[in-house]
């Protein structure tokens, strides 16, 4: 698949971040931010991104919107001079032109080091496209709005949404083939593929790689299973992953040994191949901290 060097959003440093507050959703952003750029469609390995610019100059923001899922779920991520840093995901208030309020919507502020903007990185998110289809839908441009912690607020002005989707749809259809599997099967399971034995067990405190463990090191790994009709797993691939290499390897190599699937049901009620993923976090000196990527 095709693709070209982009800002890295993984790989940031947490800086010390603020609580959210009540008044957190009062703040009024500026004017909108007017596009500076071109929608681009990049076909990542494992992942399609669509990335645009807005504003110029110090105010100038890069919007990323993801999808590496056979769900239509999409991670967003912004990159700018003066995003809040905080500690974890904390609720954000996203909102479009015709969804007042995006709900359920997280995300977590990252401080800019060495030359590299701060960064606002949403998680996975299955309300997020619905509200940019229903601008579609009616026949609105997008504008967007976010209020973050610290009384942080941007507008930007998406414009019609409805090519930029249809083009992220096939990036996606595109990146499901690769996988072995048929988009539109994908699209319409009755349920996908669900763990027989919890996560949790599959990770044992002799998994730690030495290495990172002896330095206090630790990483977060979104591993991609492949689960066959029979409920195996067929394969893993990293999806995503921040630290060192040995935990990509070592999430692999234990999800794969004890790993055990109910599989995913088609709209027939037939069990079908599909795919799972899960974040890993890696922490020295704690249990394994595991959850929905």
């Amino acid at each position: 698949m095709r693709g070209r060097t982009i800002m890295a959003w993984a790989g940031m440093g947490v800086a010390l971040g603020a609580s959210l507050s009540q008044g957190l959703f009062a703040a009024e952003p500026s004017p909108p931010l007017a596009p500076t750029s071109k929608w681009e469609m990049n076909y990542a390995p494992n992942e399609c991104r669509l990335l645009r610019t807005f504003g110029e100059g110090k105010a100038q923001v890069l919007l990323q919107i993801s999808r590496f899922d056979v769900r239509d779920s999409l991670e967003m991520a912004l990159a700018g001079p003066r995003f809040p840093a905080t500690e974890r995901n904390v609720p954000v208030l996203v909102a479009t032109s015709t969804v007042a309020e995006v709900p359920g919507i997280e995300a977590q502020g990252f401080e800019g080091t060495g030359g590299v903007p701060s960064t606002l990185r949403f998680r996975p998110d299955s309300d997020l496209p619905k509200a940019l289809r229903s601008d579609v839908a009616a026949g609105k441009p997008t504008m967007l709005a976010i209020n973050f912690v610290r009384r942080y607020a941007v507008k930007m002005d998406l414009g019609p949404m409805k090519g930029a989707l249809d083009a992220l749809d096939k990036c996606s259809d595109d990146l499901i083939r690769s996988w072995g599997l048929d988009p539109v099967q994908q699209r319409l399971l009755k349920s996908g593929p669900m763990p027989a034995t919890n996560p949790a067990d599959w990770f044992r405190p002799s998994d730690y790689p030495a290495g990172p463990a002896n330095m206090g090191m630790g990483g977060a790994v979104i591993i991609r299973l492949l689960i066959g009709a029979d409920g195996s797993v067929r394969d893993c691939a990293v999806t995503k992953s921040g630290g060192d290499k040995a935990f990509q390897d070592a999430t692999c190599h234990a999800a794969t040994e004890r790993a055990k699937f109910r599989p995913a049901i088609d709209a027939e009620g037939k069990p079908v191949t599909s795919v799972w993923l899960k974040r890993i976090n890696w922490k020295p000196g704690a249990p394994f901290f595991v959850f929905r990527g």
